[in-house]
């Protein structure tokens, strides 16, 4: 349950990463809003579970919502575009019991639909990459 958490909060800020690198655009606010598939990645160096890659993963332009495992998480976000990589952090407003309120913080990368997250639940370490050996990393793919 918690490698499920910690994917789901990954995945989360990967979603809400959703963004243009093109540096014209970085102080505007990327619309992320879709439909994702979770393709790969990292928990605490370790890949990412099959069962974690069947969830649904929806974004909205406040929120992004995970649903599997019978499990559902609404979790907010804000982004940071001035930054390069643009940074992303991330409140879990609704979840399992204990998981409300946990924070992380992290960066994406949008490059075509592939959107990038990587994050850490330490309040004073944020990811300088996506190679997950700070945190955790997310690959997801818009659903077209």
């Amino acid at each position: 349950m918690k490698l499920f958490v910690v994917g789901a909060l990954g995945w989360s800020l990967l979603v809400v990463a959703g963004i243009s690198t093109a540096q014209d655009k970085k102080t505007e606010t990327p619309k992320l809003e879709g439909n994702y598939k979770l393709v790969g990645g990292k928990v605490n160096g370790s890949p990412i579970g099959e069962e974690a890659k069947k969830g649904e993963y929806s974004i909205t332009a406040e929120k992004f919502t995970i649903k599997g495992m019978g499990i559902t998480f609404v979790i907010g976000y804000t982004l940071d575009p001035k930054t390069t990589p643009v940074s992303i952090d991330l409140v879990i407003l609704e979840g399992p019991e204990g998981t409300k309120g946990s924070k992380a913080q992290g960066i994406i990368e949008l490059k075509g639909d592939t959107l990038k997250l990587a994050y850490t639940m330490d309040k004073d370490t944020r990811p300088k990459n996506f190679e997950g050996k700070e945190g955790n990393v997310f690959e997801l793919k818009k659903s077209k």
